[in-house]
This record gives C-alpha cells, structure tokens and sequence, in this order.
C-alpha cells in the first residue's frame, strides 16, 4: 500500500495504542500539529497532500480546516480502513465515521434553518446523503411534523420517519464500529404518529374516550377538548354527531377510522380521506334552516305520504287506479322472473285478487295492498332457507379470512401485527371450514336451480361428513385458547386493537367483532340439524345426514373432551409441589378431583387435608398445604377447565405451590371402594381398598370427603367404580362398590370432627410423645413390622390403620375374586 500522509491535529496517538497500530498498517507518514502556525507552514508546501486526523469535529481548527476545505477524517475511518485492508476515502467534506454510509435522508418541518445546519453537518460527518425532494430513493425522513407533501410521500414509500434525536444518537455513538440501522434504542427514535396534534374525541363513551386518550399519549399526541383554541383534530364517532358551535374552526373533523388507521400504519394517516366537512355536521342547538333544501325535501315527504293515505281510503275512482298500478306492477315482476329462468323468491310479489268493493271495511283495504306471496311446498321453503343461513355462514367465513386473516399475514408499514404462531393460534381450521361449506353450498344451489320434489338433500351432508370431521373438532376444541389469545393480543399490541376497530367499522362485518365472528363456526352444525329435521319426503337420506352431523357433533365434544383433560394435565403437574413427570401420558386424562380429609394414617397424617386427582388409569393423592384456599372446588374435569397460561389455585405467601405429591398410584392397584354408611355423626365416609406388588397384605385407606355442591358422594364413588371398571375391562361397576358403616371399618368418634387444626395438635402430640419415650424407655421399643410378621398370613388379613388392629376381612377377600352383588354388605369383624 503506497503511503500516505496523515497531520494529527490537536491530540496524541500515543494514547491510543489501536489507532497507532492502524496508522502503521496502512503506512502512514505521520506528523503533529497543534496550533493554526504548525498547520499553515505545512500547507505551504503545495506539492504535498495532507489528511487531517482530528479527534473532536469542533473548535478553531477544525473550523480553520474545513474552511480551506482539507481533508478531514475521524479515527473511526483509520480503524475501518486498517481492517479493510483499503485506501483513504477522498472526501470533499469532513468525514468522522462510515455509520450510515449508503443512507440518503430527507428533512421536513423544521424551520430554523441552525437546527436543519447542524443536523445536515452530523449527517455528512458520518456518510449519509440528503435528498431536497422526497423520493423513492430516499430512505430516512427526519419530520418534526406529520402533516405535509414529504411525510405523506414517505408513508406511501414505507421510508423510515425518524426524529432529529435518532441523528444525536448515531453521533453520541459515532466511536462504535458494530452499530447498525436497526439497533433497538436507534429505533426508538422513530417520529411518533401523533407528534404535535392536540385531538379531542366527541360523541364516544367515557370507556372509549378514556382508551384513545391513552392511546393518544402513547403516541406522542396530546388529548384536549373540542373547546380548545389549539385542538388540531376532532374525532368523531359517526357523521351525525353533534358537534358544538364554538369549535376550533383551525381543527380537522375527521372519523374515528382515521384513529385507528394511524395506530395501525404506525404513522398518521391523511386526514382527507376520513374528513368531515362542517357542511356535513348539523351544530348543537342549529335548526333546519341551516341547511337549504332540507325543509323543501321534508315538506314533498309530508305531502307524498298524504297522497299515499288519501289513496287507500278514497272511494271507486281511487281504486280503479290503484288497481291499475297495481296490476302494472305485477306484470313488470312476474316479466322479470320469468325471463332470468330462476325460480321466484318468496318475496317475490304474486298476482293479487281484486280488491273489494268500496262499502267493505276500511281495515280490510289496510291489508298489503292486496298482495299476497307465492306459496311454496314446505320442503322447498326448507331447502331456501337452508340455502340463505349456508350462503351467510359462508359469507361469514370468507369475510374472516380475507378482512382479517390475509390482511394479517401480509407485509405491513411498521413491521408484523402478530406473530405466525398467534395467527394460526386465532384462525385454526377456518380455512378448511370454508372449503367445506363451499362445496355445499354449490351443491344445494344446483339442486334448487333444478328443482322437483324428487331431489334429494340428505345425500349432500352424508357426502360430506368425512371432511367435517377433519375440519371442526381443531377449532371446536381449542376455542377457548382461540379466544384467549384474542384478548391477550388485543390488549397487548395497540396496532392489532386498532386493525380489529376498522375491520369491526367496515360494512362487510355488519358491526361484529372478530370474537363474535369466529364463534359462528361453533353453533353451526347444531342449527343445521334443526332445519334438516323438518318432514320432508326424503326422510330416510335427512335422517342418515342428522346421523352423520351428530357423529360430527359427538366426535367433536369427545375429541373436545379428551383435549381439555390433556390441557388440564399440565395445570396439575404445575400446582403439584414434586409431582413425577411420569404423571403427563398421552392416553391419560383427568376425571375429576375432590377433596377429603384422612382418617387413617397410610399416604399421610391423621387428619391432614387430601385431594385425590383421580384420571383414567391412575389416582394422583396430594396434601393440600395449610393456610391455602381452593378459588374454587370443583368436583369434575370441567370445572377445572382453564386456558393455557392460567392457574386456578392460589399459592401461599411464601410462593409454595397449594399440593404436595404424596403417592401415584395405578388404578390396577385398587381393589374396591367401600362406601360407609351416612349416619347422624358419621357422613361423607369412604374407603378403597388396594394393594401394591410390593405390599404382602391389602391395605384399607379411609377418608372424608368436604363438603361438595357440585357432586353428591354417591356420584363421585360412581365415577371412581366405573373408571376401575374400565380399567379392568369389566362391564360391570358394581362389582367394585362395597357398603360397610362406621364401626365396621373401625372409625371411632375423634375421628369423624378432625380438621386440620386437630391434625397439627395431634402431630405435635406424637413428637412430644416420642420424645419423652425415648428419654425414659430403657429398652428399645419393638419395630411394628416385626409384629407384622407374626401374625398368621393364612388368613389374609389386612391391617386397620385407624386403630392399629387386626381386620378379618377373609370374607370381603373371597368375595373379591368372583362377581358380587351390587353393593354388597361385607361384615369386618375384628379378630385379636
């Protein structure tokens, strides 16, 4: 590389131990200067060219320098160059840094010309180009204003708008060699949309009032009333709102679309498409006679309506004409049916009878004019109907997807709306909804055009019920979701809030918002069984297509079913302190939970608080922590039903999750259920029975369950017997229910009033006890299995873990391996 003279003026390299080696990688002659004399005595030799390397871009040298126009360059472009491996750049004017080389900028609204100076001065200093004119070319406007030709032509180009702080940025920042355009706090120097309008909003509710305003803030706007002398817009919610006399006359009436449109484009729209001419706007207080012509009109309104009445109560001269307008008009319309080659509507006026003569009653004369519809079988009045709510549920869909879907999927000014995965999260199957009911609804226009009572309808549904099946239960079940993330996106992000606000505006959603809109897939299919359940000739193929949309229906529900129970899995394992990640399986799901107390000690404490998750294969039992309430108790799998994202339970104060695992176990393990019987001091009482590989005896848990008002004991035992059933491939529930009382199964009184307030004495008391025995025993006490071993295993006993007996349960044991009885007596007779 030839070498290449460089005057440091007014610092010291040596400083800087990277720019003196960059200096010597493109082999730089180098010198010193720190005042004018140095610098002029160097630029006498005019053989000879310089590069002034200067450290601050300001100051009597640097002014000196740039006045005779040398080349002066920052410490940035010797760095970049070094790295680069490339020459000097030759620049006319100082040049500190490369940061937007290749950015061409624009200005507008500003309008002292220092300020435009010395923004245009930092700009060249760091490589950008500046256009006078707004043009494609253009990449970056800097606007101290929203209003204007350039702003509204970089809108239209999709140009970056930026303020004069996004230039001070780049320039405090001018040392970093990695800085690019799209550096998270550059972007934030963007123009905001509603910098410099003061806007009053008039005729919307205090709810919606009080949401744009705080829309307005956050855009940089400023919210005023339509009283103040510097409001620059009013927003109204409709053309005939009224609007105060003393208004601003310098504010812009403009729609609310224009709001939410700017909010959306993240740039202030053009107010010429959304304004209101004060011509167009009747004032508060005002009169008719603001506005000419308008008494005229309402006057010829009067006087037709007069005519009209006079006419149907005058005599035979009045009727003659009228029957002459009448059949004129009748022969017009049936011209018009019979020539488009369709069948008329049932709106479609049909020729009427003569009218009566003049002494009969006037309120017979008041009848519609004589004109009666043309009647219709009841099958093809069916059919039409059946043929309108299709054509609208398609309407509906289609407007889903091309006002909100696609508009959503396209590149727009500000970057995405949502994300892909939230709108295939909102939109699910609706795309393959539509392509269904398309094909019906060509088919059910092709058997009306070719209509006799021999077509048969039914074929169209049984045809297509395979593809409603595919196409519905994905949405069906996950609505919920669908519709939680709606809200969640609509509050977070004010650019999809303001893109549903104009969609909800535009005449093809009739006033509807999405969510409304997208629950019309939900209650299709039902109102369609109830128009296809008409009597009709074609009873046999209307049945099978019923047959075939309830199969849908049912598939949905069960699908829909077995979904919430997966989703309800995740909720669970999160609100279970030390819960086995075995618990989440494909195949299981939840059936219900309920709550107890224990009464025995086996998984925990006598009297500790037990909630047992019983789902398809396996029961989950869990101590509830104490001092925590249940937000609410529900008993099945429905009620503890919640999106995504969202826990039902509340934790304690110190974040510790409401359960604590305790034991997992397989239904398989389950013997029988024993329900003891209600009495005055003894109620809510039940049992199973189980045992594990591991255990020699079966074991008898007995709990209590709280009170319940969603199922009664007697169904919540019911659900436990038939999902042991199912599990053991066994028709019969019954067989798994046993009924026992109190003292049977040896419960005694203190058992039946403990709370978790008792358990917490009584587990203190058992501390202190063993304590002080093993203070004062002189002998070790015997272990308990030791005592279980010598007891007679020839007679299958099991263990009572309420008072520590010994149950013979031989009986209930035999009985056990062949069918019983429903709900069979089994005496527990206690044997020492």
């Amino acid at each position: 590389m030839a070498a290449v003279n460089i005057c440091i003026t007014g610092f010291a390299v040596v400083s800087n131990s990277e720019l003196d080696l960059a200096l010597k990688k493109i082999n730089a002659v180098t010198c010193n200067c720190n005042n004018e004399n140095e610098i002029n005595a160097l630029l006498q030799d005019s053989s000879t060219e310089w590069f002034f390397l200067l450290d601050e871009f300001h100051g009597p040298l640097f002014d000196m320098l740039k006045l005779n126009r040398q080349r002066i360059i920052g410490p940035p472009i010797i760095l970049s160059c070094a790295d680069d491996d490339k020459p000097l750049p030759n620049c006319s004017r100082p040049l500190y840094c490369t940061l937007l080389h290749g950015v061409i900028l624009c200005f507008t609204g500003f309008k002292e010309k220092d300020i435009i100076a010395k923004l245009v001065n930092l700009v060249h200093s760091m490589g950008a180009s500046i256009r006078k004119e707004m043009t494609a070319r253009v990449t970056h406007l800097i606007a101290n204003t929203v209003q204007g030709e350039k702003y509204r032509a970089a809108v239209n180009f999709g140009a970056a708008i930026m303020s004069e702080d996004w230039i001070y940025e780049f320039w405090n920042r001018r040392t970093e060699r990695n800085l690019t355009l799209d550096d998270p706090k550059l972007m934030g120097h963007r123009l905001m949309l509603f910098h410099g309008c003061n806007i009053a909003f008039h005729g919307f509710s205090d709810f919606e009032r009080q949401q744009m305003e705080e829309n307005t803030k956050t855009q940089g706007g400023r919210p005023t009333t339509i009283t103040d002398v510097n409001c620059t817009h009013i927003v109204v919610e409709n053309c005939n709102t009224d609007i105060l006399e003393n208004t601003s006359m310098k504010a812009k009436i403009v729609k609310q679309e224009w709001f939410w449109e700017s909010i959306q484009l993240n740039a202030c729209a053009d107010e010429l498409l959304y304004l209101i001419r004060r011509s167009n706007i009747t004032p508060l207080g005002g009169n008719s006679m603001n506005t000419p012509g308008s008494g005229l009109r309402s006057r010829k309104r009067r006087r037709g309506k007069i005519d009209l009445s006079e006419l149907l109560t005058r005599g035979d001269s009045h009727n003659s004409l009228l029957n002459n307008v009448l059949d004129l008009s009748v022969s017009m319309l049936e011209a018009s049916g019979s020539n488009s080659g369709q069948a008329t509507p049932c709106s479609v006026l049909s020729p009427r009878p003569p009218l009566l003569h003049h002494s009969a009653s006037v309120a017979c004369c008041n009848t519609p004019l004589g004109i009666r519809e043309k009647r219709h079988t009841a099958r093809k009045q069916v059919i039409m109907e059946l043929l309108q709510t299709e054509t609208n549920y398609v309407g509906i869909l289609n407007t889903i997807i091309n006002l909100f879907k696609l508009p959503l999927e396209q590149d727009q000014r500000g970057g995405p709306v949502l994300t892909q995965g939230e709108i295939r999260t909102i939109f699910s199957s609706i795309p393959e909804i539509l392509d269904v009911h398309k094909i019906i609804l060509e088919s059910l226009q092709q058997i009306l055009n070719d209509w006799n009572e021999e077509r048969l309808v039914g074929e169209i549904f049984t045809e297509n019920a395979e593809a409603l099946l595919k196409a519905y239960p994905p949405f069906v079940n996950f609505f919920e979701l669908t519709k939680e993330t709606l809200e969640q996106c609509d509050k977070k992000y004010p650019r999809f809030h303001a893109f549903l606000k104009l969609c909800q505006n535009k005449p093809e959603c009739g006033r509807q918002s999405l969510v409304e809109l997208l629950i019309r897939p939900v209650q299709r299919l039902p109102s369609t069984i109830l128009l296809l359940q008409a009597n009709n000739p074609d009873a046999s193929k209307l049945e099978a297509a019923i047959g075939s949309l309830k199969n849908v229906m049912t598939h949905i529900n069960e699908d829909k079913r077995r979904t919430e129970g997966r989703m309800q899995m995740f909720e669970i394992v999160r609100d279970i302190e030390g819960c086995p990640p075995y618990l989440l399986s494909s195949h299981r799901y939840l059936v219900m939970r309920f709550d107890m107390v224990a009464l025995a000690d086996v998984f925990c404490n006598k009297g500790d608080a037990v909630t047992i998750f019983l789902f398809s294969d396996s029961i989950e039992i869990s101590k509830r922590r104490v001092g925590t309430k249940v937000t609410r108790t529900p008993s099945s799998a429905s009620n503890y039903a919640l999106p995504i994202g969202k826990s039902p339970l509340k934790t304690l104060s110190n974040n510790k999750l409401m359960y604590k695992h305790v034991e997992f176990m397989p239904l398989s393990y389950v013997k029988r259920v024993v329900d003891v019987t209600d009495t005055e001091e003894c109620v809510g009482m039940f049992a199973f029975i189980f045992r594990s590989p591991t255990d020699v005896k079966e074991k008898l848990a007995i709990f209590r369950l709280l009170n319940n008002e969603d199922m009664t004991k007697d169904e919540i035992l019911r659900k436990f017997t038939r999902c042991l059933a199912d599990n053991a491939c066994s028709a019969d529930s019954d067989n798994f229910l046993t009924t026992a009382d109190s003292q049977e199964v040896m419960i005694s009184k203190k058992d039946l009033h403990l709370d978790s307030f008792s358990s917490n004495l009584l587990r203190a008391a058992r501390k202190t006890t063993k304590k002080v025995g093993r203070a004062f025993s002189i002998t070790k006490t015997p272990k308990r299995n030791v005592y279980r071993r010598t007891t007679s295993a020839v007679a299958s006993p099991f263990i009572t873990p309420v008072s520590g007996t010994i149950v013979n349960s031989s009986e209930c044991l035999d009985d056990m391996s062949s069918p019983m009885p429903s709900r069979k007596r089994v005496a527990l007779s206690t044997n020492i």
